[in-house]
């Protein structure tokens, strides 16, 4: 493939190491869910390129780089939802978000993209690693310090959701209003119940924080005239 700008998520689950040896054996499968319903969820973002990788990190490519801390974070929440539903605990996980150049993605043969997309996406991951906060971006230049510090504040946020709480942040991050949340919620719920899930989420603090990350973002790559994924 031809050279082009995007964005790579790379994430790793946090003391994945303390599962029991059944629920580490299906991580994997589980994490490859999650890929799915993120993609399904958002295909504005133009993700693809999935990959998994030691058991317990995870990556992909978004072809849209505005929606990638989108894509993070709903991917993020899939995870949290999922294994506390199917191995009996909540599973968090840092993700790092790298922006440049892709030049080609993983396939049949390789399990590794390359570019500087996935470079800093991973260099970045390794510094999440050694401290809070689990969210962190790269390559970005003049605003990279300012935007990486909102997406350590969207990390604070997300580490407080329960299963029911990041539920309806998926939900609500796919533009439904809180009545129809609550129709499509399973038994059915009131909307003061949707409510007051996403108010314990942070949702009325990180909407407005994403449209605002997503339309700089959006006019950064525009001013460069970026030719992307």
């Amino acid at each position: 493939m031809a050279t082009t700008f995007g964005a790579v998520v790379t994430g790793d689950v946090n003391a994945s190491s303390r599962l029991a040896a059944d629920a580490a054996r299906g991580l994997e499968a589980l994490l490859e869910r999650c890929y799915a319903e993120t993609d399904a969820a958002l295909p504005r973002a133009g993700l693809r390129g999935y990959s998994a990788f030691r058991g317990d990190a995870w990556q992909f490519a978004v072809g849209c780089p505005e929606f990638a801390v989108r894509a993070a974070l709903f991917y993020r929440g899939r995870l949290l939802v999922h294994s506390e539903r199917q191995l009996g605990r909540r599973l968090h996980s840092s993700a790092a978000v790298g922006f440049g150049t892709i030049e080609w993605l993983p396939d049949s043969t390789s399990s590794a993209g390359g570019g500087t997309a996935y470079e800093l996406s991973g260099r970045r991951l390794d510094r999440l690693r050694r401290r809070m906060p689990g969210l962190g971006l790269a390559g970005l230049a003049d605003q990279e310090e300012g935007l990486d510090v909102l997406l350590g504040v969207m990390d604070a946020l997300a580490r407080s959701w329960t299963a029911h709480r990041a539920d309806a942040v998926a939900l609500a991050m796919q533009g439904l209003s809180q009545g129809e949340i609550a129709r499509q919620w399973e038994p059915r719920v009131s909307q003061q119940a949707i409510h007051k899930h996403l108010a314990a989420a942070g949702w009325p603090a990180l909407e407005p924080a994403l449209a605002w990350l997503e339309t700089t973002l959006t006019g950064c790559f525009a001013e460069n005239n970026l030719h992307r994924l």
